[in-house]
C-alpha cells in the first residue's frame, strides 16, 4: 500500500486537473464536452477514496469522465497500484476477483426500476459489462450488439483504463435521444477485489451500508453534461 496520506494524495491529484471538483463542495461532477481524446486530461478529476468497509488495503485511485464529441463518454481511471492481480484475461470473466476498477452509470435516475450499467476492468484489459435494474441485471451483450470499449496501460506503479462507450449504445438501451449540454444522470466509480489476499472496497461517492455492496444506485453521484 502506498503511505501517501490521503489529503496529501487529493492535493496532488486535484493540483494537476485544469478544473478542480471537490465531492464535499460540488454536488455534481461536470461532464465537459471536449473535440478530442487528448483532453481528456485537462478535465475535473473525482477520487475514489471512501473506504466504508475498512479491510488492510486502501488503494489510492482517481479518474476523469467527459463526453466526446459526436462518439460518446469517455472515462479514464488510475490505481496507484504496483503489480497488480490479474488473473482473468477474457470478457465477462468475474475482474472484480482480481485487482478492478468499476464505473457504473444511471441514465434514466428518476426510475430505479429501468437500470444502470456496470463496467468492471482490470489491468489486462478484461471487462465486465452488465445492466439492468438491482435484482434483475444481465450482460450487456444480451441485450445489444453494441459495445463498450476498454483499454488497460501498466506503468511501474500504477495502472489505468480508458474506457469508451457509444452514445449508439447508451441511446440503444436506454430508448433516450443522444446526451447534450444541461443532461444529467447519476454515476459511482470503485476500486475493488474480493480476493481475501487483497480485499479491498473504495468508491467515489459514499454508501451508506454495513456490508460491502456497489449494486446500490441509491447512493450514485450527480452529473451533469456541460
Amino acid at each position: 500500500m502506498d503511505h501517501t496520506t490521503t489529503t496529501d494524495f487529493n492535493a496532488n491529484i486535484n493540483h494537476t486537473a485544469s478544473i478542480s471538483f471537490n465531492r464535499d463542495t460540488d454536488p455534481v461532477y461536470p461532464v465537459l464536452t471536449i473535440e478530442s481524446s487528448e483532453q481528456l486530461n485537462q478535465c475535473p478529476k473525482f477520487l475514489i477514496d471512501q473506504y466504508k468497509w475498512p479491510r488492510e488495503r486502501e488503494v489510492q485511485a482517481y479518474g476523469q469522465m467527459a463526453l466526446l464529441k459526436d462518439y460518446g463518454l469517455l472515462v479514464s481511471m488510475t490505481a496507484i497500484e504496483d503489480n497488480p492481480l490479474t488473473t482473468y484475461t477474457e470478457d465477462n470473466d468475474p475482474v472484480y476477483k482480481d485487482s478492478a476498477m468499476e464505473a457504473f452509470l444511471n441514465f434514466a435516475a428518476e426510475d430505479l426500476g429501468i437500470g444502470y450499467f456496470n463496467f468492471e476492468m482490470n489491468s489486462y484489459g478484461a471487462m465486465l459489462s452488465g445492466f439492468g435494474p438491482v435484482g434483475n441485471r444481465k450482460r450487456v451483450k444480451e441485450i445489444t450488439e453494441l459495445r463498450a470499449v476498454c483499454t488497460a496501460k501498466k506503468e511501474k506503479d500504477s495502472w489505468s483504463i480508458l474506457l469508451k462507450i457509444p452514445m449508439e449504445l447508451i441511446c440503444d438501451v436506454y430508448k433516450i435521444p443522444s446526451l447534450k449540454p444541461g443532461d444529467q444522470f447519476t454515476c459511482n466509480f470503485y476500486k475493488i477485489s474480493e480476493d481475501p489476499s487483497i480485499e479491498h472496497y473504495g468508491s467515489f461517492a459514499p454508501i451508506t451500508n454495513t456490508k460491502p455492496n456497489f449494486h446500490l444506485p441509491q447512493f450514485f453521484a450527480n452529473a451533469k453534461i456541460m
